[in-house]
């Protein structure tokens, strides 16, 4: 119950400093100050529920959603509330890792010109949301209350960490700071549409450092191979590796993205397996 709110304060003190040095995100300081509020009385309710199942469900419930909360008020806030943009930082990055080439500018250009392919990219990219809450419902729903608080703090660890990111290291990925090195636009159909008008209905491209499309499909797939459902998780091996795939060929994010995201998530299930295996007594 703690992490969530230790995530908004570091945020919401980031955002108060900006503010007090003249950067246009009072309103922002203002909004996460309110959230760590609301979120400290709600935790304060959540605590006194005596049933632990109730009390459990609850607790995840207003983790899950203050991660959510997050991922739809901090993104923009960081290009106003942190001097500096990571996209060319990142874009070194991927050139160190690739010897020198630029894997996103290959990789996306190897298929934009290819209707198919990029649709089919697109369905993954964009089938994402419905595997995350399907796989949140399912972790959540009928497992013992130890698997679920684990599942739960290495989500709120993963998403944590990787706000930090959206805040600290502001990019609005390829699609945005290289536009002018694609060979063409990608040529799609419904499922890019889809994928286009999504993002733009959120403000356009930003939170490209680390991939939280990578980290939570992964964290989701990982743990289900070790805790929880191995079968299942063997079924989402695949779909992890499309997903990864589409956000650079669609020119979402870095390659370094995904090693960071991937990394978040392998992190946040080995803090969360220690944690709370330290308190089941395992």
């Amino acid at each position: 119950m703690t992490l969530p709110a230790v995530v908004l304060g570091v945020v919401t003190l980031t955002l108060v400093t900006s503010a007090s040095a003249g950067l246009p995100v009072a309103g922002a300081a203002a909004l996460h100050f309110a959230a760590l509020l609301a979120y400290g009385l709600l935790a304060f309710l959540a605590f006194r529920i005596p049933y632990q199942a109730a009390r459990t469900a609850a607790a995840g419930a207003l983790a899950i959603a203050s991660m959510f909360l997050l991922y739809n008020t901090l993104g923009h806030v960081a290009f106003d509330a942190i001097p500096w943009n990571g996209d060319a930082a990142l874009r070194a990055a991927d050139r160190a890792l690739a010897l020198g080439a630029e894997p996103t500018v290959l990789l996306s250009n190897a298929i934009s010109g290819s209707r198919v392919t990029v649709e089919a990219l697109a369905f993954f990219y964009a089938a994402f949301i419905p595997y995350l809450y399907l796989s949140i419902f399912l972790t959540l729903v009928g497992r013992p209350p130890g698997l679920q608080i684990e599942f739960i703090t290495a989500f709120t660890l993963l998403y944590g960490m990787s706000f930090l990111g959206y805040l600290f290291v502001p990019a609005r990925g390829p699609v945005v700071a290289m536009a002018g090195d694609f060979a063409s636009a990608l040529n799609g159909g419904p499922f890019l549409q889809l994928v286009v008008d999504s993002i733009d209905r959120m403000g356009g491209p930003h939170g490209a450092f680390p991939s939280l499309h990578l980290g939570a499909s992964l964290l989701l797939c990982v743990f289900d191979l070790r805790r929880g459902d191995p079968l299942r998780g063997l079924v989402y091996i695949p779909l992890v590796a499309l997903i990864a795939m589409a956000t650079v060929a669609l020119r979402y994010h870095y390659v370094i993205d995904l090693v960071a995201g991937a990394a978040f998530a392998l992190l946040a299930l080995a803090v969360a397996a220690r944690l709370t295996g330290v308190r089941r007594g395992a």
